[in-house]
């Protein structure tokens, strides 16, 4: 009798495990569709930029591209040294630099790569990370989205893109 009890609570665990997963999988996918809906169209999400202000991603008549990025993500790195060297390239565009990152991690990495600085339509700005997961569903880093005039989802990148991949988008 005892033996039964033992198999028909594991065979109920284990039962109740993949049902838990199964649901787990299904709600991913779900907020995986959201996010994906959403991204579409630039949504107006709030921003903290390097002096702390709040300010709210929006069109405004033009090109958008963000970059999602970590500061610490070498590929991050290597294009942030790309974009520096052709900043003409973005002067008809928003560029926003979007990262989950402290706010004083964004701040060094700004003053090491003097992005702002350089391109004058840039702004390297903390992103909740509840934004960034329901808003544009970021998982991986580097991303980038390119949104037209219009503020239309025209191109997205995962992981490491040419500033040249880029630029075509803009024009």
């Amino acid at each position: 009798m005892n033996k039964k009890i033992v198999i028909a609570t594991l065979l109920l665990s284990v039962v109740g495990l993949v049902v838990w997963l199964m649901l787990q999988s299904y709600q991913t996918l779900q907020r995986k569709k959201e996010a994906t809906s959403k991204m579409q169209h630039l949504p107006t999400v709030a921003l903290s930029t390097l002096d702390s202000t709040v300010i709210s991603l929006s069109q405004k008549g033009q090109p958008t591209v963000l970059f999602y990025f970590d500061p610490h993500c070498e590929h991050c790195q290597q294009e942030a040294n790309q974009l520096k060297k052709q900043p003409q390239a973005f002067q008809n565009a928003q560029l926003f630099w979007l990262s989950t990152e402290r706010l004083w991690v964004l701040r060094a990495f700004e003053k090491e790569y003097a992005l702002q600085k350089t391109i004058p339509s840039l702004t390297i700005a903390q992103i909740s990370p509840q934004a960034a997961d329901k808003q544009f569903g970021f998982r991986t880093v580097p991303t980038i989205l390119i949104y037209d005039a219009e503020g239309n989802l025209v191109k997205k990148y995962v992981g490491e893109t040419k500033m040249e991949a880029i630029v075509k988008y803009l024009k």
